[in-house]
């Protein structure tokens, strides 16, 4: 995988995606990115030597946890305490921008040491172009859906989790639905997102 470090200067607000209406397998197979790189995109408030680190970091935390960063991601640090931190979490491999952001704060916050700031957003993992769609899978997500669920024949559903990377597919709705609550350890957000 490529990383793409079209770097922007500042985090935006970004709304999720919402899992209202499940759509058909076409509809979503042309809403969902490429899965061959990633992009990084730094918060404003970060120096340039900050910068610099966080760019570092990523292939290190690659090479560390042996997996590639996957989009959703995103890294949380305390500003009192430094990016060289405990505080300093990540959080990859989600289907939206804010359940990313979520973890990775609630990480961040967990790991603080006795300090009084709040933790803060770094970095968030995206796909290169990013912007808002109608649905958004995780990394590992997209890749089975275009590798697996595009090929299979007949009835199919595809879940996903609002809150975590959780996923499942299978020829049923209850079958995809229970897929998905296993994946994402018993969590009771998993809804169909594609049917056909």
């Amino acid at each position: 995988m490529r990383l793409a470090l079209s770097v922007l200067m500042s985090l935006s607000v970004m709304g999720g995606t919402s899992f209202a209406d499940p759509m058909n397998g076409q509809e979503a197979g042309a809403e969902l990115f490429d899965t061959s790189s990633i992009g990084l995109q730094l918060a404003g408030g970060l120096s340039d030597k900050e910068r610099a680190t966080i760019k570092t970091l990523i292939p290190l935390i690659e090479q560390q946890t042996g997996t590639k960063a996957k989009f959703y991601g995103a890294l949380a640090y305390a500003p009192d305490e430094g990016l060289v931190s405990a505080a300093l979490q990540g959080a990859f491999n989600f289907h939206t921008v804010d359940a990313a952001d979520q973890a990775a704060l609630q990480a961040c916050t967990n790991a603080k040491q006795a300090t009084s700031g709040a933790c803060k957003l770094a970095a968030r993992i995206l796909p290169p172009g990013y912007q808002k769609r109608a649905i958004s899978l995780s990394h590992d997500a997209t890749q089975m859906f275009f590798d697996r669920y595009v090929s299979a024949t007949g009835t199919k559903f595809f879940a996903a989790s609002r809150g975590s990377g959780a996923w499942g597919m299978a020829p049923s709705q209850s079958g995809a639905l229970r897929a998905c609550e296993r994946d994402a350890k018993g969590a009771k957000d998993c809804a169909i997102i594609v049917k056909d």
